[in-house]
């Protein structure tokens, strides 16, 4: 190839990277999901900053997710996700949009694609009024559509950008393996479903993330201060976003300071997230009179007539989190809803942070494994450590982007392991998007019961006039098979027989245990995983060893690539590994006659 070819041949590469990742946020836009009690805690917050108050009083009945302080209701979500979408909400209202999501939400439902909330007795949930209850769920009804438009801007925009910055750091430590590594975060794990829905998982988790990446670009090249105080700057935007990411941004600043000068930077990183920390100070003075009082201060726990029957549903132990416990832990990994259950592809990214660790990115490597345990711990000691009816534990997502970046050297180190985890993880995450993410006290049979009869969340097709079957889903799959198209075109051939037998025992035992430990968790009878479950896990995994073997076989009807020889190593010290992306760790190429 000549010299000339090579950078039209890189950025044409790039270009498809970055197709592959817009076509996974398209396939996230195309997704109208029903809205939850924490979707209508944010949305309700909006709506009350947008009428110039912090109070909820006309909208609390929508949502569980309150706190009550002083006569007033109040969402407890914070304040971050409302504030960056009260101008988008402002904008949309004085164009009529409300009308419009209304008629959107009409015209689904007279389609056959159903409405976008429960029905059924109120069951408590509107101080035991069935009236009130038709009304409360018309309302939630009529507006889910704004509220999918505004998940546009804070949610899936925020996502893309944090596929993006994964891409960017995966590149450095393993080129042409970061697309892959990014899109198997937006697909293969937690933040395929909560990219859908009005949560502020995902707005946080890329601030902190953005965070880390913004340090590890300072660290590479020449000291500067200001690039350590915007880190602190995005560190403390998370914490306004969701209070847990004080985790992240502890570890991170831990980062900061490692490069030396400890003084100095951590001055600088310290002063940027009080900087990032003052809308959340602000909105507190505000709302409580107390720079100290928080949204989860005062939490609604029983509704009952009144709306806040019995308050201090998050006043156990430090806002709701107590001692750590390692049987927690081991169900938020391996339950029915646990992390390496449903998506199993992210043990690859734990094995890559040591390999990363290994070649000398120490710092990197130990911020990763800081930060995922980190939140193992803190999410172990939590009341309620799945988050309630989530479709995993949601509360781990800050770790997710973290554990992405070394899955590049994975799909180089370990490439049939990799993508032979990747497409249940994928498939399950897929599916639970598309069916119900919010599974409440149900399992992942649920997921599976769904799909054989053919019912779905809605999509732009049915706010268009189509119902909510397969036709429907159709262009979030085609987005999704664009991404998975364009990304395989932009990553290096996988060499999936080097490691073969090992990809096929892992998906094996990955089955195993995804099948019978949930069972042998479960404390009370009749409360373990079904048989539906059990058949979604054993239908992914063979689908795992479908696509391996269709890899295969596609690759020996391949013309064979060079073979690359490494050169000898270069004297770098006594202690020191070369690093990716080094000069003296490139291979040399060798055309085969």
């Amino acid at each position: 190839m000549s010299g000339s070819m090579a950078p039209e041949s890189h950025r044409r590469g790039r270009r498809a990277g970055l197709l592959a990742i817009l076509a996974v946020a398209v396939a996230w836009a195309f997704v109208i999901q029903a809205s939850g009690w924490a979707q209508t805690a944010n949305f309700a917050l909006v709506r009350a900053l947008a009428h110039g108050t912090p109070e909820i009083d006309r909208y609390h009945w929508e949502t569980r997710d309150k706190s009550y302080f002083e006569g007033h209701y109040y969402s407890v979500k914070a304040p971050g996700l409302p504030l960056l979408t009260l101008p988008l909400y402002e904008t949309l209202d004085a164009a009529g949009a409300q009308s419009l999501s209304r008629r959107a939400s009409h015209n689904a439902d007279v389609h056959g694609a159903g409405r976008w909330v429960q029905g059924g007795p109120p069951r408590g949930n509107y101080g035991y009024s069935q009236a009130r209850a038709q009304q409360v769920r018309g309302e939630i009804n009529n507006a889910t559509p704004m509220i999918w438009a505004l998940g546009l801007l804070g949610v899936v925009a925020p996502a893309a950008l944090l596929l993006l910055l994964v891409r960017a750091l995966a590149e450095r430590i393993e080129p042409g393996y970061g697309t892959a590594a990014a899109v198997t975060l937006g697909l293969g794990t937690l933040v395929m479903p909560f990219s859908t829905l009005f949560f502020s998982h995902i707005l946080a988790a890329m601030l902190a993330f953005a965070a880390f990446a913004l340090l590890w670009r300072e660290r590479e090249g020449t000291p500067r201060m200001s690039l350590v105080a915007g880190a602190g700057l995005l560190a403390g935007l998370a914490v306004t976003t969701e209070y847990p990411l004080a985790i992240t941004g502890a570890v991170v600043g831990l980062y900061a300071i490692s490069r030396g000068d400890v003084v100095r930077r951590g001055a600088a990183y310290a002063a940027g997230v009080v900087v990032g920390v003052i809308p959340l100070v602000a909105y507190n003075l505000w709302a409580f009179g107390s720079i100290t009082h928080s949204s989860y201060d005062d939490a609604v726990a029983l509704q009952g007539a009144s709306g806040h029957a019995v308050l201090g549903l998050n006043d156990g132990g430090f806002f709701g989190i107590g001692q750590p416990s390692v049987e927690v832990a081991v169900k938020l990994l391996f339950s029915g809803r646990g992390l390496l259950t449903l998506c199993p592809v992210l043990a690859l990214g734990a094995i890559g942070t040591i390999v990363l660790y290994r070649r000398g990115r120490r710092a990197e490597a130990l911020t990763i494994g800081g930060v995922a345990l980190a939140y193992l711990i803190y999410n172990s000691g939590y009341w309620l450590p799945f988050g309630g009816g989530s479709p995993g534990p949601r509360f781990l997502i800050p770790a997710l982007p973290f554990l992405a970046v070394p899955i590049a050297i994975a799909y180089r180190r370990f490439p049939a392991t990799t993508l032979g985890l990747a497409v249940p993880s994928a498939l399950l995450m897929v599916a639970g998007t598309t069916t119900l993410p919010l599974i409440g006290d149900g399992d992942i049979g649920a997921w599976g019961h769904l799909l054989n009869v053919g019912i779905f969340q809605h999509t732009i097709v049915s706010v268009l006039g189509g119902d909510n079957s397969w036709p429907a889903l159709l262009p979030v799959l085609a987005a999704i098979a664009a991404a998975v198209a364009l990304a395989a075109a932009v990553t290096p051939r996988l060499r999936v027989a080097r490691d073969a037998p090992m990809a096929v025992a892992v998906l094996g035992s990955w089955a195993l245990v995804a099948s019978l430990v949930p069972r042998a968790l479960v404390e009370a009878p009749g409360k373990g995983p079904s048989d539906g479950a059990t058949a979604m896990i054993v239908a992914c995994a063979l689908a795992g060893l479908v696509t391996l073997g269709a890899v295969a076989l596609a690759q020996r009807r391949l013309p064979r690539e060079p073979r690359l020889v490494a050169p000898p190593p270069a004297r770098l010290g006594r202690f020191r590994r070369p690093l990716a992306g080094d000069a003296s760790s490139q291979p040399e190429v060798v055309e085969h006659n």
